[in-house]
């Protein structure tokens, strides 16, 4: 599930997604959104030595732009999970459980 909201920030119109984190026990959990203009492909494989999700990106060629452990962001702080595209972010909100990208 996936919904927007937009906002203006000095003048400039911000759109922002929000994507449900709703993993399954016997599938990564995938998904697609737009970081900093660019379209990427998610997904979120349990690990099961470490005992905890990873956040794997991919842009449209099929090339890894990203792979990170999952560390959710509290409410008023943002630890962006999509480091490479620095004109965007990516977080997952701990308080809801969702994903954020602009």
């Amino acid at each position: 599930m996936v919904g927007y909201y937009a906002a203006v920030a000095a003048g400039v119109r911000i759109l922002t997604a929000y994507i449900a984190f709703r993993p399954q026990s016997d599938q990564p959990f995938t998904f697609r959104t737009t970081v900093g203009g660019a379209q990427v492909f998610g997904s979120v494989p349990w690990n099961h030595y470490a005992r905890r999700y990873y956040l794997q990106l991919k842009d449209g060629q099929n090339t890894v732009i990203a792979y990170v452990p999952l560390v959710a962001s509290p409410d008023g702080y943002d630890i962006n999970l999509a480091l490479p595209l620095a004109s965007g972010k990516l977080v997952l909100r701990d308080s809801t459980q969702q994903f954020e990208a602009t």
